[in-house]
């Protein structure tokens, strides 16, 4: 067979890919043993370790580590580098120290690595966290040492004081000298009581002899400051106390708490008694309670024979000066006139709830029983013996004499659209107590100025409530009688009724009060 010329073999082996040099060839297969070697060495270490159990020993890897990459430096290493440098960041991930962050980052110096960002990071956390507990612990220390010193401050004698110093000598303190100087204090104060007690033994003595005479002249002295009490105790009036008050220094005001006490009761039962209403006493009685219906088509058409025993109720509805002493004096808040005015103008914006405390307050302050009048008290005394619409009789317009009522002043500087009286009784809002005419037994603004509560529950027009007082427990409406100075005709009678909750306050609504 002919052989090709030398021109057709290169032709022939032209696109064939070159297989190096020999030396390349050479060094290729020589790469090839050194990694089966080193693949031989791992397995001969990772045999051990699954036979024994142990841990490959960390030696073992820097020198499995040290040898390849020596050894392979020359031989295609970028793979195999990747992956111990894969390895050595994950036995530092894995140990979590800072020495191991920092051997790989030294590590980084002499073989480069592709974790150098997250190794730092971690070093930098770890000695950040190492930090803070090291400040954690002197935080710590501080902490007790002030807690030790403020102990000792409080107890504030040369024991707690040299204990905190005794303590202190196993480490350092912060307030050592603070320490020191309350000590040396308390030890000369000691010294200085030591030596005053022997100068007021001394003293002591001396004055003993002295108050032998100074005793005789005093129960002389006595003598007569307790006769002149007994005759100001004698006559009992706020003269007497002031008088013996007065001229007391002279035999040394023995008595001067007595006298003062006994003044001060009579002043405050004084003050107690301008406090209290004018009471209007009522007989017993019985009238027709309510309104026919063809007399008020707008009130309850109930119409019924009650009887009511002897009673009293204020002349006039519980005002401001009277009321804001109760508040004064029991430190409750104040009721808001809303610009109305106060002095004697009646009291607004009061609950039931209120309105019965001062009931009880006062009774408590005088001894007499008042109370809030019931629903058929308060009509009785409102009518006075009348069976009209109005104790002054049928006709609305005529209200302007007998109530403060929504009138003709109220329409102008209110601007009110509710119906109202064709009169002008002078008074926008609520007008002092008194003003106006009163009902046939005496009884002032019974209609109008304020709506009054009542301590009868507002249960209808079908049950006898009216007659009694309700519990306070009674969560319940209670009636509400009189109107007020914005309520025009259908409201200004005196069979008109509303309930309202006991913890309401309104700014038209008052209340007067009873007593048996």
């Amino acid at each position: 067979m002919p052989q090709p010329n030398l021109a057709a073999r290169r032709h022939l082996y032209a696109d064939r890919p070159r297989r190096g040099s020999w030396h390349q060839r050479w060094m290729r297969r020589l790469g090839l043993g050194v990694s089966i070697l080193g693949l031989s060495a791992a397995g001969l270490m990772a045999s051990n370790w699954w036979l024994t159990g142990e841990p490959w020993p960390e030696a073992g890897w820097r020198w499995l580590e040290t040898w390849l990459e020596t050894g392979l430096d020359q031989i295609e290493p970028a793979p195999l580098k990747a992956a111990l440098d894969q390895s050595a960041f994950t036995r530092a991930q894995r140990a979590g120290t800072e020495a191991a962050f920092q051997a790989y980052l030294d590590r980084c110096n002499t073989q480069g690595c592709a974790y150098r960002v997250q190794a730092e990071a971690q070093l930098s956390k770890l000695r950040l966290s190492a930090e803070l507990a090291v400040r954690e612990a002197r935080l710590q220390r501080r902490t007790a040492d002030l807690k030790a010193f403020h102990q000792a401050l409080q107890t504030d004698t040369q024991a707690a004081f040299q204990t905190y110093l005794d303590d202190c000598a196993g480490h350092s303190c912060l307030y050592r000298a603070q320490a020191q100087q309350r000590l040396d204090t308390l030890q000369a104060e000691a010294d200085r009581s030591e030596r005053q007690s022997a100068l007021t033994l001394k003293a002591t003595e001396q004055a003993a002899r002295a108050t032998e005479l100074e005793q005789q002249i005093e129960q002389l002295m006595a003598k007569l400051d307790l006769a002149a009490f007994a005759q100001a105790d004698e006559a009992n009036t706020e003269a007497a106390y002031q008088a013996y008050l007065k001229t007391c220094a002279e035999t040394g005001c023995w008595n001067r708490a007595q006298a003062e006490a006994r003044l001060a009761q009579l002043t405050d039962r004084a003050h107690r008694f301008a406090q209290e209403p004018e009471m209007a006493e009522l007989r017993k009685g019985c009238f027709q309670m309510g309104l026919p219906t063809n007399r008020d088509q707008h009130r309850a058409n109930r119409l019924q024979k009650v009887c009511v025993d002897a009673f009293k109720i204020a002349k006039h509805e519980t005002t401001f000066a009277q009321y804001d002493h109760f508040t004064q004096a029991t430190g409750r808040g104040q009721a808001d006139d809303e610009g109305q005015g106060r002095g004697h103008r009646p009291v607004i914006n009061v609950s039931w709830e209120e309105a019965t405390a001062y009931a009880a307050w006062l009774s408590e302050q005088t001894g007499r029983r008042y109370r809030l009048p019931t629903e058929a008290e308060w009509e009785y005394a409102a009518r006075a013996g009348t069976q009209t619409t109005r104790f002054w009789g049928d006709t609305a317009d005529a209200a302007c004499r007998f109530a403060n009522v929504h009138d003709l002043t109220s329409m102008r500087e209110n601007n009110l659209s509710a119906s109202h009286h064709a009169c002008d009784d002078g008074y926008a809002n609520t007008a002092p107590v008194g003003q106006f005419e009163p009902n046939a037994w005496g009884l002032y603004d019974m209609l109008g100025n304020v709506w009054e509560w009542t301590c009868s529950a507002y249960a209808g027009n079908e049950t006898a409530t009216e007659q009694r007082c309700v519990q306070a427990s009674n969560s319940g409406f209670r009636v509400i009688r009189g109107g007020g100075w914005h309520n025009g005709p259908r409201r200004i009678s005196a069979a008109a009724r509303n309930g309202v909750l006991p913890d309401r306050r309104y700014a038209g609504l008052g209340f007067r009060l009873a007593a048996d």
